[in-house]
């Protein structure tokens, strides 16, 4: 008997060449039949007649940890059809320890920020205390590591050093581009691309060094597509929205410590410190985000002031910074053989309030810029395999049933379910705690912190690029 028919959907999965109406039947938290008019016993019968159904949303790039605006980044991404996630910065003792409380069933991996000063005390660590950095970081729950250059930038040479850390060690490294000779823009990815030579690394969210800080916006874009094409072992994503994310803090001198908003006041002809923080916020240039006790919301104008200052001139926050033109631009571009130069839409959201994969990558389709075949890829296949969970991403027998349900009309989703279990539907979560997804090494802090865990590794090499 099967535990769950979904019935009379479109089902969307490239993998095995479905796009059409049927039926998918679960059992035991895995897929257990694909198609049209499917029979046999059944616990729950739910009629999908009208919407879409595809592999579970996978977003490559988000925030978890409460620097970026609240402890609810599970939720907000369920909210939003997320079946799996990567959190990008952690910090991975604490998104474990909220998790118990406030969360929202899905699948989460995560990546340990790294602050040489916090973690070395020195901004120039030797081989082993990197080394004992990744080590500890795995043995957290980590799959591995980030470098946050262009928010708190670092000498290029240590940021170099741990990406080689990490790789003689099969950790996961990934990079914000930033350093203390280059900032979070074309030429700070310029200078990751040539610092990373050889290296697997994965580029973070590539719309935002693509934003005209340097050249025409088109110039950086067409720039950025032809570096990611000369060097296949980057693997990257980028996001669809048009605000960034960033830490608003002020030091006790009342200057902008992150150096991603310094940037972004100076990009508005703002100064970089309190007086250009209030300029825009009552400018409506910056948004505020604000802790609802649920998820986060972003706030703007007075409230928004109000907030940051209640707050100590600190808190989370966004600015619309992103051109249409370069998001449109790399998540869209191809290389010679049909696959993609940004290899997934990632969202960079989380508890940042702009996971918008569906809500906004929806409208590449419409325009015509990408099949929804291609959407599916970029959103669940590819990172899927990037993340060496091979029985996700796709729909075959056997697999995960992990799967996104969502109203392609309204372009919004409609129920997240993971293991065959719904934990959102129709904006209502249900689903409680995570399932971390980490390697071996991370396994023990799994089980010390109660939580079920899928075992991934990255040993193995990157699997080929999914060509549609």
């Amino acid at each position: 008997m099967w535990d769950r028919l979904l019935k009379n959907a479109r089902v969307v999965d490239p993998v095995n060449g479905r796009d059409g109406v049927m039926d998918v039947a679960v059992k035991d938290g895995l897929i257990a039949a694909v198609g049209p008019n499917l029979k046999g016993e059944v616990s729950e019968v739910e009629d999908l007649t009208g919407l879409v159904v595809m592999p579970g949303l996978i977003d490559p790039h988000l925030h978890l940890g409460s620097m970026f605006g609240s402890a609810y980044g599970t939720r907000m991404a369920a909210a939003a059809g997320v079946t799996t996630c990567l959190d990008m910065a952690g910090p991975v003792d604490e998104i474990l320890e909220t998790s118990k409380t406030c969360s929202a069933g899905i699948n989460v991996a995560m990546l340990e920020g790294f602050s040489p000063m916090k973690h070395c005390g020195t901004m120039t660590p030797t081989r082993e205390q990197l080394e004992k950095f990744v080590r500890e970081s795995l043995e957290k729950g980590a799959v591995g590591v980030k470098i946050m250059g262009g928010h708190w930038p670092l000498p290029l040479e240590t940021s170099r050093e741990l990406v080689k850390t990490a790789n003689d060690m099969n950790a996961y490294v990934a990079w914000h581009a930033g350093s203390h000779t280059a900032g979070s823009n074309i030429l700070g990815m310029r200078e990751v691309i040539e610092a990373a030579k050889g290296q697997r690394l994965h580029l973070a969210h590539i719309n935002a060094y693509c934003r005209g800080r340097v050249n025409p916006v088109d110039e950086e874009s067409k720039e950025a597509i032809e570096m990611l094409r000369a060097n296949p072992n980057l693997w990257c994503e980028a996001y669809v929205s048009p605000n960034n994310g960033t830490v608003l803090d002020c030091d006790e001198d009342g200057q902008i410590i992150d150096h991603v908003t310094r940037t972004c006041l100076e990009t508005f002809g703002l100064t970089p410190d309190a007086a250009g923080m209030r300029e825009a916020f009552l400018t409506h240039r910056c948004f505020a985000i604000a802790d609802t006790g649920f998820m986060s919301e972003l706030v703007e104008g007075e409230a928004a002031l109000e907030l940051w200052e209640k707050q100590g001139m600190k808190g989370a926050g966004s600015f619309p910074v992103n051109p249409a033109l370069s998001r449109f631009m790399v998540a869209t571009a191809k290389r010679e053989d049909g696959s993609f130069v940004v290899d997934a839409i990632s969202t960079d959201g989380g508890c940042i309030p702009r996971n918008v994969a569906i809500s906004v990558g929806l409208s590449l389709v419409k325009f015509g810029a990408l099949t929804l075949p291609e959407f599916v890829v970029k959103t669940s296949v590819n990172p899927a395999r990037h993340l060496r969970l091979h029985d996700r991403g796709h729909l075959s027998e056997g697999a995960a049933a992990d799967i996104t349900v969502f109203d392609y009309d309204r372009q919004q989703a409609v129920e997240t379910i993971v293991a065959g279990k719904s934990v959102m539907k129709n904006g209502e979560i249900t689903g409680t705690g995570i399932t971390l997804v980490t390697t071996k090494a991370g396994i023990p802090a799994a089980e010390r912190n109660g939580f079920k865990w899928i075992e991934t590794e990255f040993e193995s090499p990157e699997p080929e690029r999914y060509i549609p």
